[in-house]
């Protein structure tokens, strides 16, 4: 490899470059789009199987209604017991009757399981028609008749038809007994039904029954492959149609028949020809960043090294330590020629410019902030500045031929320095943590390799504030981004909470009974507090007063508690609590703060629910120098280390896609910081969390 020119090398390093990154953005576009597009194609053809199955659903529900309105009817109710004529003239004599409430059968049973009057209608003909043989005993099996005050509906296969069927009680019109029979209506799905079902839905339906024996290869892949009969089955037919299938039960909890909707795949072809002209792209792109690359590197790199080289060359040749090389530009390429100049400028220098030169340096490291000390290979310190001294409380006096990894303060940078002795690399740079006097910092540590002396220089930066500096611009940055967008987000939120709101406090001043009252009261107040924090988001992008009263935040917690008391039974969650009673008032807004404390329950509770199925969160409140302190402590999987310092930045998230959005406990920090507190966080990997939120008392 090092037998060739450096501009060969160049030129296969930067093709094989073009190619890895060419072949991984291939590989890469395909499996997401490819893997994309299917499963945006398998939720449509679900969602589509899925809305046949609910049209069938309602037209159940329409026939029960309408059953139901005629069995809870005093004319019905009449003739059940005296069968008089009058009701059959006036209702039932005409088979257009049965036409207009679409239903083909009418059968009505008394109380001792007897047919005392039947009809079946062909929809189709409008003339009567033989009830079919089997019909009574198939209904028998569901308790339809055997038990008059049960109402029952749903579907019943009649020699391989399948029928519409629900029973409902005949009653008075005021819904009163003792039942006097039973009413039984039918409606056969035949396949004017079926088309209708398919002009609603506006998909291309068809209904095949479980005991065909000739089923095509991808409908028996469908019986086959359902889990149950409410789970819907995709199948690829070919590259122009995808089929999906529904298993729909009869009353019996038996498969019936099966509904399979065909679908034209153009979401496929659609990312298909997406595909097909990424890929080209991504070539063309490849093509082009090859030779514009190649190109820049010879015009800028290359030809002015191969210029350098020359110059050189000639120089030593000639033996004639006053001539310079020339390169223009203000690059890395004119400093090493710069550099070369120089030492061909230093030969000529004597002696005593060298020691100059020394003592210049040494003057320097006096003076500049940083720390510097050089070791040998032994760790032994040979020089250091009065910076070092005073950033480690050193004497100067005590260091020299002293080894650092006999200084307890230097034990970890003794440990990078053998790291860096060791790699053999010239230059080697990290971050070191320091803890002195109980005070945190943040050091940048530079080592550089000094070959002929044998030394290794050390140079050291306190980045302590600066970190500090960047970690807080960062986050007011993110939080006024996160601004801009919650302001129109809440504006759109306002009308239907407005709504909410009005429609529940009128409910409220009417007539109800007390259980549903109180649920219209905590909709209500659930509204409000919704609307409260829609008018907190705004916040983010535009800086307002909140409404801070006078507010007992023990009474807040207890209120938070209440809402989530039913998803803490049914996720096996605990919850011990030590408030303290004699804890003030504070100036705070309720809504505010009852939506910081539900934020930071809700991601204890979902923590301890993911670690293992059930949790204890402890929740205390104390009064500490003239702050009110809550801690929210949970036994889940706690925070990595590596998170804590992100937990409220904007949309940063642990969870996964379509679990959370990243801005609960950022929008938390800004409550939490215009009530003049602070929330931090305390955790360790794997043994659980503690929010604490600390709000002064006034």
């Amino acid at each position: 490899m090092y037998n060739i020119s450096i501009g060969k090398r160049t030129f296969i390093v930067v093709f094989c470059i073009t190619m890895i990154l060419f072949s991984m953005l291939f590989l890469i576009s395909d499996v997401m789009y490819v893997g994309s597009y299917r499963k945006l194609e398998n939720e449509s053809v679900v969602q589509n199987i899925n809305l046949v199955s609910d049209t069938l659903s309602s037209k159940i529900d329409s026939l029960s209604t309408l059953c139901y309105d005629w069995a809870a009817w005093d004319e019905t109710y009449q003739f059940a017991q005296d069968l008089n004529q009058g009701y059959i003239d006036r209702n039932l004599n005409n088979d257009s009757s049965y036409s207009s409430i679409q239903i083909n059968l009418f059968v009505i049973v008394n109380p001792a399981g007897q047919v005392i009057f039947s009809r079946a209608v062909d929809q189709t003909y409008l003339n009567e028609i033989n009830l079919p043989a089997d019909f009574l005993a198939r209904l028998s099996k569901s308790s339809l008749v055997s038990d008059i005050n049960t109402q029952s509906s749903g579907i019943v296969m009649l020699s391989g038809s399948p029928l519409l069927v629900t029973a409902k009680p005949i009653l008075t019109s005021s819904a009163q007994g003792p039942s006097a029979g039973t009413l039984i209506m039918g409606h056969f799905l035949d396949s004017a039904t079926v088309n209708s079902i398919a002009k609603t839905t506006g998909l291309s339906l068809t209904m095949l029954a479980t005991n065909h024996n000739n089923f095509p290869s991808d409908v028996q892949t469908a019986l086959k492959s359902a889990d149950n009969s409410d789970s819907a089955f995709v199948q690829i037919v070919n590259n122009q149609s995808i089929a999906g299938y529904k298993i729909i039960d009869d009353i019996y909890g038996q498969p019936a028949f099966v509904f399979r909707v065909d679908s034209p795949r153009q979401i496929y072809a659609e990312g298909q020809e997406t595909l097909t002209y990424l890929h080209i792209s991504l070539l063309l792109m490849s093509i082009g960043f090859f030779f514009i690359f190649v190109f820049i590197v010879n015009k800028t790199i290359l030809n002015r090294m191969t210029e350098l080289s020359n110059s050189v060359s000639r120089i030593g040749s000639e033996g004639n330590a006053s001539q310079r090389v020339s390169i223009t530009g203000k690059d890395e390429l004119s400093s090493l020629a710069d550099n070369i100049n120089g030492m061909l400028g230093s030969i000529e220098k004597s002696q005593t410019e060298i020691r100059g030169q020394k003592e210049f340096i040494d003057r320097i490291l006096a003076t500049i902030p940083n720390a510097v000390v050089a070791i040998d290979k032994s760790q032994h310190i040979r020089l250091s500045n009065s910076a070092f001294n005073t950033m480690f409380d050193l004497k100067p006096e005590n260091l020299k031929g002293k080894s650092i990894g006999s200084i307890a303060a230097l034990e970890d940078l003794s440990l990078e320095a053998v790291k860096f002795i060791e790699s053999h690399v010239p230059e080697f740079r990290t971050e070191l943590q320091y803890r002195g006097d109980g005070i945190r910092k943040t050091f940048t540590i530079s080592f550089t390799r000094m070959q002929e002396e044998e030394l290794f220089l050390i140079i050291i930066t306190d980045i302590t504030l600066t970190m500090d500096r960047q970690d807080r611009l960062y986050l007011t940055d993110r939080l006024a981004s996160v601004g801009q967008m919650a302001s129109g987000i809440a504006h759109e939120l306002n009308n239907p909470l407005t709504s909410i709101v009005g429609l529940s406090q009128l409910l409220t001043e009417e007539e109800l009974p007390e259980n549903i009252k109180e649920d219209v009261k905590i909709i209500n107040s659930e509204g409000l507090r919704a609307a409260g924090v829609v008018k907190n988001m705004l916040s983010f992008a535009r800086k307002h007063s909140s409404t801070k009263l006078p507010v007992q935040l023990n009474q807040v917690v207890e209120d938070v508690l209440k809402l989530r008391a039913y998803h803490w039974k049914v996720n096996n969650i605990s919850i011990e609590t030590n408030l303290d009673p004699e804890l003030p008032q504070i100036m705070a807004d309720y809504f505010q703060m009852q939506q910081v404390f539900l934020n930071i329950i809700l991601n204890a509770e979902q923590a301890m629910v993911e670690s293992h199925g059930r949790g204890r969160l402890k929740i205390t409140s104390e009064r500490i120098d003239g702050f009110a302190k809550f801690s929210f402590t949970d036994d889940g999987l706690g925070i990595a280390a590596q998170n804590i310092g992100r937990i409220f930045d904007p949309f940063f998230t642990t969870k996964e896609v379509g679990s959370g959005t990243g801005l609960g406990l950022s929008i938390c920090y800004g409550i939490v910081t215009d009530h003049g507190g602070r929330i931090y966080v305390q955790s360790e990997d794997g043994k659980g969390a503690t929010f604490i939120v600390e709000l002064p008392i006034q």
